[in-house]
C-alpha cells in the first residue's frame, strides 16, 4: 500500500490546535514578524501569526514594517536580531525567500529552498544550524521518501516541541509510512533465515514471537486441533494409524505422557501427586479423578458435585448435559469396582471429553462466564486425567508442529481445524487478535517498563525488547541491524505521533494481521477531543482505517463521529464495492444504534485517477462516487 493514495483524505485536524499552543522560541531560531508597537529603551511588540510577544531588538526599527528576526537571548528578557530588512507588503513570497537565504547564507539547493518555504509559509521558527542539519538528513533519506513527507515531519517536530535529532525525525517519517508492517516482518523473516551472526537461541526465540504476531489466531486453532485430534482418537471408526500419528502429535507437545497408548491415553494416571489434584479442584477434570478413585461411601457424593459442575457448565448444549446426567445417575447403582464400574467410568470420561472437543470445532471461540473457551477446558481435562503440565504455550506450539508435519492424517486435522476456526471468526475474534498483535509487537514495552506489577520476562518476549537487544550487540552482522532498526524506527514514529495536541487526541496504530493465511496490513488513525475529566469524548471523533486487502486492495474507511451521528465514507477502486456492501448496511445501521450512534450514511467514492496539473499523486482529492444516504 502506499501511502500517496491516502494524503488527500487525511484529516486535518493538527491545526486547530496548534495555533492555540504559545510560540516557545530557542536561542539561533528565525522567523517571520510585524513590529505592531514601539516602547521606550528599544522594546517591542512584535506579532507572530496570531500571538504576540515584547522583545527587545539590537536596533531601532518602524512600528508596522515587518521583518525576519533571529532570537538571538530568551532570558532574562526575550532579544531579537534583525535578519533582513523591511519587507514591502507586495514583495512576492519567492522574493522575501531569496532575501532571507541570503541573509543566513545559506546554500541554495532545491532541498533548502524548499525547506526555507515551507518554514515561512508555516510560520516555523527554525535556527540555520537546523536548517543545514535538515538538508542534510533529507540527503540521506531513502529515494523512496518525498520531499513533501520529509518537510512535514520538520513542522510536527517543531509543533510538538521535540529535540532536533536524526532519530526522531526519522520516526516521525516512517511513523506516518501508510506501507504496512507485515512488508517489514518479511523482510526480517528472510534476514533471519540468512544471518550467521546471531546464537541459535536468540534467533529461535525472535522467530517465536513472529510467529506467534503473524498467527494471532494459533492459540485457537490449536485448541481446535486438540479437539479434532481427540475426536478421532476416542472414534472407533478411525484407523490405527491415523490414531498413532495425532498420538504422536499430541506426544510432542506434552499434552498426553510419552509412555500412552491409543487404548489408555485417556486413564488418570496413578502418580498424580497431591499438590496437582489441589491445584485441579473444582473442576470437572478433578471430579472425574475423584470419581474413577470413589469407595463406596464416596460415589453419592463425587457423583452429585461432577452433575453440578455439567449442569453449571455455559458451554455444553442440554442435550449434552442430558446425555451426561443420564449416565451419571447409572452409576450410582452400579457395583465400585466392578467391571461394570470401570467400564463405565471410562465411559463417562470419553464421552465429557468428545463433548468439548466438539466444541472446539463448531464453537471454537466460544467462551463461557469465566472466559474459557473449550480448549481451555480440554487442557484442564487432560491435565488432571493424565497428570500432564504443559507450558503456557502449548496450543501454537501444536499449531506449529501440525503445519511443520508431513503426516496426512495430522495435515488433514490442520485443515478441518482451519476451516472450524475461520468460520467462527467474529468482530470480537478480530479485536482479539489484534490486542494479541499489538502485545506481541511491544508497542507499549516502554510504559510497561515503569508500571508496577509488570511481568518483565513477558514483556522481554516480545519483539521491540528483542529488536533493541540486536542493536545493542556489536557481533550482530549489519543487514539484521539495519532491518531491526527500521521496524524499531516504525514503532517509535507511531508512538511519537500518538499523543495529545491542546485540546486534540490522536492515536496511531498499525496492526499486520494474518487470519489463517489471508494477510491485512490495517493502519488506524483516530483523532478525537479530551473532556474535561480527562476522558475520550465518544460524541465526537474521526477514524480513518488504511487497508491492504486481498481482494478489494488498497481501501480506506473514513468514520467522522459528530454529536454520535456517523457518518462513512469508503475509498476503493472496485466499482462493484456499492453492491457488495449493499446487504451490509442495515447491520451496521443496527450494530451503530446498539451502541447508542446513529448511522447517518455511507458513501461510496474513489481516489481521483486523472492528474491535476502542478499536483502528484500525493495530493490529488478523491472524486466524487456513489451516495448511500439512511
Amino acid at each position: 500500500m502506499t501511502a500517496a493514495s491516502f494524503s488527500s483524505i487525511q484529516p486535518n485536524m493538527r491545526s486547530q490546535s496548534v495555533s492555540e499552543q504559545p510560540l516557545s522560541l530557542k536561542q539561533g531560531q528565525v522567523f517571520h514578524g510585524n513590529i505592531k508597537k514601539l516602547y521606550p529603551n528599544q522594546t517591542a511588540e512584535v506579532q507572530v501569526g496570531n500571538q504576540k510577544m515584547i522583545a527587545k531588538l539590537e536596533v531601532p526599527l518602524k512600528a508596522g514594517d515587518s521583518h525576519y528576526f533571529q532570537v538571538t537571548s530568551v532570558k532574562p528578557e526575550l532579544q531579537l536580531k534583525v535578519v533582513t530588512g523591511a519587507l514591502p507588503q507586495t514583495s512576492s513570497p519567492s522574493v522575501q525567500i531569496q532575501q532571507l537565504m541570503d541573509s543566513l547564507q545559506l546554500p541554495k539547493t532545491p532541498t533548502m529552498q524548499a525547506l526555507v518555504q515551507h518554514m515561512v509559509k508555516e510560520q516555523i521558527p527554525l535556527s540555520k544550524d537546523q536548517l543545514v542539519q535538515a538538508e542534510q538528513w533529507i540527503k540521506n533519506l531513502p529515494p523512496q521518501v518525498k520531499l513533501a513527507d520529509a518537510v512535514q515531519a520538520l513542522q510536527r517536530m517543531s509543533e510538538m516541541k521535540l529535540p532536533f535529532t536524526n532519530e526522531i525525525f526519522r520516526s516521525i517519517i516512517s511513523g506516518g509510512d501508510k506501507t504496512g508492517l507485515n512488508t517489514l516482518l518479511d523482510s526480517l523473516k528472510q534476514t533471519l533465515q540468512s544471518d550467521q551472526s546471531l546464537p541459535p537461541v536468540q534467533k529461535a526465540a525472535i522467530q517465536q514471537t513472529l510467529n506467534q504476531i503473524t498467527q494471532p489466531l494459533s492459540k485457537e486453532l490449536g485448541g481446535t486441533i486438540v479437539g479434532k485430534a481427540l475426536e478421532t482418537l476416542l472414534s472407533p471408526n478411525s484407523s490405527v494409524s491415523d490414531k498413532s500419528s495425532l498420538l504422536s502429535m499430541l506426544k510432542e507437545v506434552g499434552l498426553v505422557p510419552k509412555q500412552a497408548s491409543i487404548s489408555n491415553f485417556l486413564n488418570p494416571s496413578s502418580t498424580i501427586s497431591a499438590s496437582s489434584k489441589t491445584e485441579s479442584q473444582g473442576t470437572i477434570g478433578q471430579q472425574l479423578i475423584q470419581l474413577h478413585q470413589s469407595t463406596p461411601s464416596q460415589v453419592q457424593t463425587n457423583v452429585q458435585a461432577l452433575q453440578t459442575s455439567i449442569q453449571q457448565n455455559q458451554l455444553l448444549s442440554n442435550e449434552v448435559k442430558l446425555q451426561l446426567q443420564t449416565q451419571l445417575q447409572r452409576l450410582e447403582n452400579t457395583p465400585v469396582n466392578s467391571q461394570a464400574w470401570k467400564t463405565s467410568v471410562k465411559t463417562m470420561t470419553n464421552e465429557i471429553v468428545k463433548a468439548f472437543a466438539s466444541l472446539s470445532q463448531t464453537a471454537p471461540l466460544q467462551t463461557d462466564v469465566q472466559g474459557n473457551a473449550p480448549k481451555e477446558h480440554i487442557l484442564s481435562l487432560l491435565q488432571s486425567l493424565n497428570g500432564t503440565a504443559p507450558n503456557s504455550k502449548v496450543f501454537q506450539q501444536l499449531t506449529s508442529v501440525a503445519s511443520q508435519s508431513t503426516q496426512i492424517p495430522v495435515q488433514q486435522v490442520l485443515s478441518q481445524a482451519e476451516l472450524a476456526v475461520q468460520s467462527g471468526v467474529n468482530q470480537k475474534t478480530i479485536e482479539l487478535a489484534m490486542k494479541q498483535v499489538l502485545q506481541d509487537l511491544g508497542f507499549s514495552y516502554e510504559a510497561k517498563l515503569g508500571q508496577l506489577g509488570s511481568n518483565l520476562t513477558q514483556m522481554s518476549e516480545t519483539l521491540k525488547p528483542q529488536l533493541l537487544a540486536l542493536l545493542q550487540d556489536p557481533s550482530i552482522s549489519m543487514p539484521m541491524k539495519e532491518v531491526a532498526d527500521t521496524i524499531i524506527t516504525r514503532m517509535n514514529g507511531l508512538q511519537i505521533l500518538s499523543g495529545e495536541n491542546g485540546p486534540q487526541h490522536q492515536l496511531l496504530m498499525q496492526v499486520p494481521l494474518d487470519f489463517l493465511g489471508k494477510k491485512m496490513d490495517a493502519t488506524l488513525q483516530w483523532n478525537g477531543r479530551m473532556k474535561e475529566d480527562g476522558k475520550i469524548d465518544s460524541n465526537y471523533a474521526r477514524v480513518m482505517f488504511y487497508l491492504d486487502l486481498n481482494a478489494l486492495k488498497e481501501t480506506v474507511i473514513d468514520m467522522q463521529v459528530q454529536n454520535r451521528v456517523v457518518t462513512v465514507t469508503i475509498f476503493n477502486e472496485n466499482d462493484a464495492l456499492q453492491a457488495v456492501a449493499e446487504p451490509f448496511k442495515d447491520a451496521l445501521k443496527d450494530g451503530l444504534q446498539a451502541l447508542d450512534y446513529q448511522l447517518s450514511g455511507v458513501f461510496m467514492k474513489q481516489f481521483e485517477k486523472q492528474p491535476i496539473p502542478g499536483l502528484d499523486r500525493q495530493h490529488q482529492v478523491p472524486t466524487q462516487g456513489v451516495d448511500i444516504k439512511i
